[in-house]
């Protein structure tokens, strides 16, 4: 082992290629792990070869790694950032079945590929062509090929290789430039290949296949960080002296190309064409032949394979298709991707594994027999393995011949317990076996020799024992095809396939997966796609046939086994926008629903998806546009106020614009409440607000008001609409809304918010042609050539919008600035001091919390940056500057960096104006006065990703956590805290605050109401000492600070982040936004728990000094009030518990927390009205 220190960061080298962060060393959040990578890059100038492992012929290979951290689900965090990378191939990814260990790959260290044109990495043996890359014996586990060979590989007959499969060659191997993996911390990757995490998987009571995730574990995943490794790898010619220098440069290259967010929203397109082959009768008499070649004895089993032609209107990304095919709970697959160039991808997820290998370790399985899901849970596992024969006996086929095989290269063969592998829609028989392989003594010739001999045309032969490298070759070649996929006998099943298929396998039921030096993970490519141009899926999928098999049902089966892909795509809805060709938009029966579809279509392709609908005629086109639409995700309200709430919520929890839809009148005045909030808070919202003809207004129309111009200052941009007519070009139209999302998502002003587009319709409303409703007179047609142009031909062409408005990078923080925080950070003699307030994501709390070690500050964070109760930070700054031996003007502070929104407590914002430090420094994504007390010496406009790097690349390395002095006072004050606070028969405000941030689940999402709610949670929040949750930022409408639609915002938060989220609110707010309890009813309410804490009315101006006026405060401005919300929820069918003691509600609350059932309830705490306990 060698340790050496490069500008500043600890690594950890040894000869078997890996350079890797010192296990001391914090990871790093995702996007700040590459300038971290490009630094150690840049300081390597001479090759490495004392740690790069050595390869045959020569080579040499080196893969330079740094833990990183990010927020869950885990399979989305890495899917996410694979899909980022649109722009880079090769890209791979590989699964294992229980998704414990995941690896994405973009780029190629190496790309080994028989391409049958003489490729330099291969070579002539007596054996044919190697099928795998050689990686040296002493190569680290981490250093891996993502890949897999053809099906017919090791067929001697087998006929050229399909142009659909051109770009893959018989085989291909890529070991990827730039990796993302999770489930490599904490050990080699051994692990993804028989170690400690899968220790018990060959035994008698276990299945080799992990069960489902239960729900618990789904939550924990939401909840959890995700750790992983990200990684730069490069592989070079040792004799070459300007290899090195090509090779790190062009790594280079490939980082400064990785993207850290994709699309908003990726386009799917619909499904515009369909094909099959063969035709199901063709296939039925395929099936019928077989049967005749078993009654003659040619055959034992065949697997007939079909294939099916999904063109879709627009192309879709290989990674997005992957991400749609497998949803959001993916069960019991192993997930393949390999995408070797632009336009040719391979996805499978299969439930087979055809081998694991580590050193002398085998594992491999048998999975055969095939039931519907629902068949299955109706009668049994016993009663249906009794109840099939046919299935049973291909089974046993199976199983015969892998026993058979498997004892040519191993001994001490263990068969483990048969058992039901439960898919989504699926059940297969399955076995599993784990064998060692004979490592000296050669096997003696055996009937499976000559079957080896017959199958596979080589001479007969005796097997020594193998090398990992060799297992796993020979798994890909005398292994696979298996009589689950091929047939038996094989040499005759690959023979009757020649003629009963009339296309290339390819990689389907082939072997893919990934090798290492110590062993694979191979898998049996089933349930696959073929991803051509992006539009032209080719769908794989087969059956099993064996004597007793009815053809139609083996149709049945393929088309159960073929859902995933071919029900992911809705069909072509004709006169649709999301249709391809202008003979789709022409069918559209009236202007108005050819404005409206153009819209809707225009906010997809720009990412904004999500719409809130509240019913009204005039607004007929936009519903009716949206309702049809195959991927907008709709919810209806019935209150314009409570819907603009709803929306904020739902753009706070996606960061994506949300289009609200109403009709005309005060309709629109009640969005304004929620348009401020969304104003003052920076929440991207789109208003598309219906009106009447201009030439109505002031005329005392009905329903018509002054629409233009309603939201004045609370809108980035708004236009007033002409009603739909010829003379506005469309492609015009289209801008418009490309402008109108440009400035919602802050591209323009650098200020996101809501956009206002008044919309003015004239009859007819509803989608009808023919007559003008009410003017029989007029008639509705539109002419053909308002969209035949070539601005229009070009954009039905793509799935881009009109036009798009770039990401320009924000400011750089100011070099001298940045020098003087490393000075004093370095030295770790400054007093800094991080003011933290409001986040808008678990991603920036990280970064927040990297950018504090760095520089060493102790953290005042407030209870919405979702810091407040992480390790590392000065938990109870507020009451502690309360003491007198902690005034502002007694602490000498050096450094006050605040980031984020404004901070709740007055205490804190008091501290910032009286410490009066050498620098406070405003940091703000935008150039931006946010300085209310005029004390801010440095503003500075730039990101909190832009900070942190450039300290990264001054080389300041992080220290451990804040100043002792600041964490033993915090501990102190929890102490006193918590005893004042344990559970008694005083039931108070505090308390509930309290108890909600020890009981809420770690990772939680939180919504909380302004007024006492938030400065409770903020004051009385206590620490949780696990760091290994995601800090999620609880969310809070502090941008007005108003007490109303809290609950309407919630839920549509609730509804964004797909995740429970509890709501803690004061009963006046309640009060304010009761409706809102409409939409926690129902089966399909969000899964949220509103806590309202009752005090019997306005408590908090208690607080303030009219409460010393006794004759006005009770009646004016307490509000109390006798709601009984046990009706007001009986009423709107929403679950309710009351709670009059401490006792109670933790009972009530710890359960909705354990609980893993979905759906709404309201817990009512009727607490003590006084803070004075």
């Amino acid at each position: 082992w060698l340790i050496i220190y490069d500008n500043g960061l600890c690594v950890i080298m040894a000869g078997d290629g890996l350079w890797r962060s010192s296990q001391h060393c914090p990871p790093l959040p995702l996007s700040l792990a590459f300038p971290s990578l490009c630094q150690v890059l840049h300081s390597i100038d001479h090759p490495p070869h004392s740690s790069a492992a050595n390869l045959p012929g020569g080579w040499k290979v080196l893969r330079i790694e740094t833990p990183v951290v990010g927020s869950g689900p885990k399979l989305s965090f890495v899917l996410d950032w694979l899909e980022a990378q649109k722009g880079v191939r090769p890209r791979t990814f590989f699964a294992t079945r229980d998704a414990a260990r995941l690896i994405a790959g973009v780029g190629a260290a190496h790309l080994y590929r028989d391409d049958n044109h003489g490729n330099q990495d291969f070579r002539d043996e007596a054996e044919g062509v190697p099928l795998m890359p050689d990686i040296g014996s002493h190569t680290h586990d981490r250093i891996r090929y993502i890949g897999g060979v053809r099906f017919d590989v090791s067929d001697p007959l087998a006929s050229d290789v399909g142009v659909e499969w051109e770009q893959f060659g018989r085989c291909c191997w890529v070991l990827p430039c730039v990796e993302l993996s999770v489930g490599d911390v904490n050990g080699s990757a051994c692990r993804w290949i028989g170690g400690a995490g899968h220790a018990h998987e060959g035994s008698d009571n276990a299945s080799s296949c992990p069960s489902t995730a239960s729900v618990a574990n789904r939550d924990a995943d939401l909840s959890q960080l995700v750790h992983g490794i990200l990684s730069v790898q490069i592989r070079w010619l040792a004799t070459d002296s300007d290899a090195w220098a090509v090779e790190r440069r062009r790594a280079l290259d490939t980082l400064e190309q990785i993207a850290f967010a994709g699309d908003a929203s990726p386009y799917l397109g619909v499904l515009a064409r369909r094909s099959e082959n063969p035709s199901q009768d063709l296939f039925e008499a395929k099936v019928r032949e077989a049967l005749r070649a078993f009654e003659d004895g040619d055959l034992q089993k065949v697997v007939l394979a079909r294939r099916v032609l999904l063109q879709l209107t627009h192309s879709i990304d290989a990674v997005t298709l992957l991400k749609h095919i497998i949803g959001t709970t993916p069960k019991r697959h192993y997930l393949f991707l390999l995408e070797p160039a632009h336009g040719s991808a391979f996805v499978s997820l299969t439930p087979e594994r055809l081998c694991r290998v580590h050193d002398a370790d085998i594992w491999t399985e048998a999975v055969a027999g095939t039931w519907p899901r629902t068949e299955f849970e109706e009668i049994g596992e016993a009663a249906l393995l009794a109840s099939s024969e046919k299935h049973s006996s291909e089974h046993q086929l199976v199983v015969d011949y892998i026993l058979d095989l498997l004892g040519n290269v191993s001994k001490h063969i263990k068969v483990c317990d048969t058992h039901i592998l439960k898919l989504k829609h699926l059940v297969h028989i399955k076995q599993s076996y784990h064998a060692i392989a004979k490592t000296t003594a050669s096997a003696t010739t055996t009937n499976s020799t000559t079957t080896l001999k017959e199958d596979f045309g080589h001479p007969q032969q005796t097997m020594q024992g193998l090398e990992p490298a060799g297992l796993s070759e020979f798994f890909c070649k005398r292994m696979s095809p298996t009589p689950a996929v091929c047939g038996l006998p094989l040499a005759t099943a690959r023979q009757f396939l020649h003629q009963a298929e009339c296309f290339d396998r390819g990689l389907y039921a082939a072997p893919c997966g990934v090798i290492t030096a110590r062993g694979s993970e191979i898998i049996v490519a089933l349930r696959s796609c073929l991803a051509r141009n992006g539009s032209d899926l080719y769908v794989y999928a087969g059956a099993g046939i064996v004597p007793g098999s009815n053809p139609s049902e083996e149709f049945a089966e393929i088309s159960l086994k073929m859902r995933q892909f071919t029900e992911a795509f809705p069909e072509i809805s004709k006169g649709s926008a999301s249709a391809q060709g202008i003979d789709s938009l022409a069918a559209l029966p009236n202007i108005n629903s050819l404005w409206a579809s153009l819209i809707v279509e225009e906010c997809v392709r720009s990412g904004t998806s999500n719409f809130v609908i509240c019913a009204g005629s005039r607004s007929t086109p936009l519903v009716v546009a949206v309702a049809r639409h195959p991927h907008t995700q709709v919810v209806v309200n019935h209150d314009e106020r409570g819907a603009a709430f709803y929306a904020l919520g739902w753009a706070k929890a996606t960061g994506k614009p949300v289009g609200i839809i109403v009709t005309s009148g005060t309709a629109v005045a009640n969005l304004l409440p929620g348009v401020v909030e969304a104003s003052q808070s920076y929440v991207p919202m789109l208003l598309l607000t219906a009106d009447r003809p201009p030439d109505l207004r002031d005329t005392g129309a009905n329903q018509t008001i002054t629409q233009p111009g309603i939201f004045g200052a609370n809108v980035r941009w708004a236009k007033d609409m002409p009603c739909p007519c010829a003379e506005y070009p469309a492609h015009a139209l289209l801008s418009d809304i490309d402008l109108a999302l440009a400035y919602a998502n802050g591209l323009l002003s650098e200020h996101p918010g809501p956009v206002h587009l008044n919309l003015c319709f004239r009859e007819n409303l509803a989608p009808d042609g023919g007559p003008v409703r009410g003017s029989p007179e007029r008639t509705s047609e539109w002419s053909r050539h308002y969209v035949d142009t070539p601005q229009m031909h070009h954009w039905v062409a793509t799935t881009a919008p009109q036009s798009r408005y770039l990401q320009t990078p924000r400011s750089c923080p100011d070099p001298r600035l940045v020098r003087e925080l490393v000075s004093l950070a370095s030295e770790r003699k400054g007093r800094i001091i991080l003011l933290v307030g409001s986040l808008r994501s678990a991603e920036e709390a990280m970064m927040v919390e990297d950018l504090a070690q760095r520089l060493g500050a102790a953290v005042f964070a407030d209870i919405t940056s979702g810091l407040r109760q992480r390790p590392g930070v000065v938990h109870y700054a507020d009451q502690m500057l309360h003491s007198r031996f902690l005034a502002a003007e007694l602490l000498r502070v050096d450094v006050l960096l605040h980031v984020g929104g404004p901070l709740c407590s007055a205490r804190l914002n008091s501290f910032a104006k009286a410490s009066r430090p050498r620098m406070h420094i405003r940091l703000a994504p935008a150039p931006v006065r946010l300085d209310h007390d005029h004390s801010v010496t440095h503003h500075m406009p730039c990101s909190l990703r832009a900070l942190t790097e450039a300290l990264i690349k001054k080389g300041l390395q992080p220290c451990a956590g804040p100043p002792l002095f600041w964490k033993r006072l915090s501990e102190a004050t929890g102490d006193i805290l918590d005893t004042l606070l344990a559970p008694s028969e005083t039931f108070s405000e505090p308390f509930v605050a309290h108890a909600v941030s020890r009981l809420i689940r770690a990772g939680g999402h939180l919504q909380i109401s302004s007024s006492m709610p938030i400065r409770d949670l903020d004051f009385f929040a206590r620490p949780r000492v696990e760091a290994t949750f995601v800090p999620n930022p609880p969310m809070a409408n502090r941008g007005a600070a108003g007490i109303d639609g809290v609950i309407s915002t919630a839920v549509g938060f609730c509804r964004g982040v797909g995740a429970p989220a509890t709501l803690v609110i004061g009963d006046v707010a309640t009060l304010h936004d009761i409706n809102a309890l409409q939409q926690l009813a129902g089966s399909d309410a969000p899964p949220l728990t509103v806590v309202i804490v009752n005090n019997s009315g306005g408590g908090i101006f208690n607080f303030l000094p009219i409460a010393r006026h006794t004759d006005v405060i009770s009646e004016f401005f307490n509000e109390p009030h006798s709601i009984d919300f046990a009706a007001a929820c009986q009423a709107f069918g929403v679950a309710y518990s009351r709670c009059e003691s401490a006792q109670e509600f933790e009972a009530a609350y710890g359960c909705s927390q354990a609980s893993r059932t979905d759906g709404a309830r309201v817990i009512e705490a009727r607490v003590t009205p006084s803070h004075s306990e």
